[in-house]
């Protein structure tokens, strides 16, 4: 269930970007996806039998992965005119997953986890009451909506990120496994997991001069440089001091090529935004990485952990090739 979920949230999620756009009213599409969410959460204690439970997690699914492409969509807008700082804005995201990360154990080991979809009702539910305060970004379009053509420029930041991000797979999936097979403890693997989320944050809240300075083509290159560094020491060694080095290049594989795609979006125009992130999160992201988890599964117990790393610095690392298509620099907002 899980993995057709996953399946279907890639092709299904642009839907919610092309909607967003067709009507223009964003915060109407965020309230309906998280309403939504919010419902099928919910109803999951109560559902019995197969079809009831697929049903919820395929439509939940999709309604819970347009939440993040789309307030990205906002801030973005928002950023443009002036009006935010997407840097700063994003690192609360990443503050949320660090906090949440850390105490879901505790909490779901002391309640029990039938309090887990109630949680994830009354944080989806709150997101739908909060987009009611979200300043209006769009205005509705005149005449009828069109399909985006989102152009050339946009096609090579979603290759880069597919191949920057989907290098990030064995990371998410084995890194601690390795880790702990090498004799790393629990709570040494979570404070290297954390280092990695403090540096992406400190870029995101303190980068913003750096990142327009760059612009996209620099930064996708730093990102790709960084992959081939951090995933061949990750490939090579186990020692704590190597890893809690590499580990802040974290900021350089996920955050530079994260923002080096948001400089691209900005410089969309307003109908072809909403389309486009949520296409980037699908095809650039989430389809890439579910790919290379099953693939590093595959071969982790095969050829072993250091050559699947391997592999993932070879994938980031090849974005090199990509990056000077990309615009030297940021259009000022």
């Amino acid at each position: 269930m899980l993995g057709l979920a996953s399946l279907v949230r890639v092709f299904a999620v642009p839907a919610w970007g092309w909607a967003a756009d067709g009507i223009g009213r964003h915060r109407t599409v965020l309230f309906a996806a998280a309403g939504t969410a919010t419902f099928c959460a919910a109803a999951l204690p109560g559902a019995v039998g197969m079809g009831k439970l697929l049903a919820l997690i395929l439509v939940g699914g999709v309604a819970s992965a347009a939440l993040t492409p789309l307030c990205d969509t906002v801030a973005i807008a928002l950023a443009g005119q002036r009006r935010l700082d997407y840097g700063r804005t994003r690192a609360w995201g990443s503050v949320s997953y660090m906090v949440a990360t850390a105490g879901a154990g505790t909490v779901f080991g002391q309640f029990g986890i039938a309090l887990v979809p109630w949680s994830l009702a009354a944080l989806y539910g709150a997101a739908s009451l909060l987009t009611a305060a979200l300043p209006v970004a769009f205005t509705a379009p005149s005449g009828r909506a069109r399909p985006a053509k989102l152009g050339s420029t946009f096609r090579v930041a979603l290759l880069a990120t597919a191949l920057i991000q989907g290098s990030h797979a064995a990371y998410y999936g084995f890194a601690g496994l390795r880790w702990r097979a090498a004799g790393i403890s629990d709570a040494g693997i979570g404070l290297l997991i954390a280092e990695g989320i403090i540096a992406e944050i400190a870029l995101f809240i303190w980068g913003r001069a750096l990142v327009e300075r760059l612009g996209p083509a620099r930064l996708t290159a730093l990102a790709a440089a960084c992959c081939l560094v951090r995933w061949t020491a990750t490939a090579l060694t186990s020692s704590v001091p190597v890893l809690a080095t590499v580990q802040l290049l974290h900021a350089g594989t996920f955050a530079c090529q994260h923002l080096s795609s948001m400089l691209v979006l900005r410089t969309l125009p307003p109908g072809r935004a909403g389309m486009a992130q949520t296409v980037l999160a699908s095809l650039g992201f989430s389809g890439p990485t579910g790919v290379l988890l099953w693939v590093s599964g595959r071969l982790y117990d095969t050829v072993g952990g250091g050559s699947v790393f391997m592999l993932m610095a070879l994938l980031g690392g090849s974005a090199l090739v990509v990056a000077p298509r990309l615009p030297g620099a940021a259009r000022p907002q």
